[in-house]
């Protein structure tokens, strides 16, 4: 399939992302599950590593309007992708507020450098990390393969790097696959701080397909487990929560 640009439409349609269509990942529900979990009234700056081609970040700074967020992405085509998409008239209030760096979170102080920022000046850091190891077999298609494949090395320096940028308190927001919990979960409390978890499940009756883990720097607070969310009923339709955080008129209480 060859290469192409589409243009595609969040939170009933309240931001526009331009995205790769036949090669690379693409962003959809997972990327909306993520940016719903930060306060409304967050101030400050958010961080989202590994943004691809901007959605979470895009949707973050349309929910929490009081934030400034950076966007820092391995792929400079990506990165390109995002600063496009903020040319559109549809982001046209995102003015000012979200910015695109092409930076490798591997390389623990490459974004702070890409940026011009400071350590610990983060309000947030939202992550949708590489989510297979290195066990797994590869995607044929590079870009996804990028985007999909992390290792232990790799996961304790993404949790590194979002604990150096992060202010005290700063929250980190991330969503994976059940079975890359404890890759994710025991670095977390290392080097960032308590670990909450949000399953998400297909539907009622069927396991968590997705988690959502989130973390307070400095937090020593106990495990905690939320209630799930269940996405879709019986008949495929999505719940009217899940519908709801789809369109922006709900958020997801990680961190209430």
């Amino acid at each position: 399939m060859a290469t192409s640009i589409t243009t595609d439409y969040f939170l009933d349609s309240a931001i526009a992302v331009q995205q790769m269509k036949g090669a690379g990942h693409r962003s959809g529900l997972d990327a909306i599950m993520l940016a719903a979990t930060p306060p409304q009234d967050l101030q400050g700056q958010v961080a989202d590593l590994g943004a691809g081609a901007g959605v979470v970040g895009l949707a973050a700074a349309h929910r929490c309007r009081h934030s400034r967020v950076d966007l820092f992405e391995i792929n400079p085509q990506l990165t390109e992708l995002s600063n496009q998409s903020l040319q559109l008239e549809q982001n046209r209030h995102l003015a000012g507020r979200v910015t695109g760096y092409c930076a490798d979170i591997t390389q623990s102080g490459e974004p702070l450098a890409s940026s011009g920022g400071q350590p610990g000046s983060y309000a947030a850091i939202l992550c949708n990390p590489p989510y297979n190891d290195n066990s797994h077999q590869a995607s044929p298609d590079d870009q996804r393969s990028l985007a999909h494949m992390g290792s232990a090395d790799a996961v304790d320096i993404w949790i590194k790097t979002a604990a150096t940028m992060a202010a005290h308190r700063g929250l980190l927001a991330m969503i994976l696959r059940p079975a890359n919990l404890l890759d994710f979960a025991n670095p977390i409390r290392r080097s960032f701080g308590n670990a909450i978890i949000k399953p998400l499940h297909p539907r009622a009756d069927q396991p968590a397909s997705r988690l959502l883990l989130g973390s307070i720097k400095n937090s020593r607070a106990a495990l905690k487990i939320l209630p799930p969310l269940v996405l879709h009923h019986s008949d495929g339709s999505f719940t009217d929560e899940a519908d709801d955080i789809l369109r922006g008129r709900r958020a997801i209480d990680l961190f209430a």
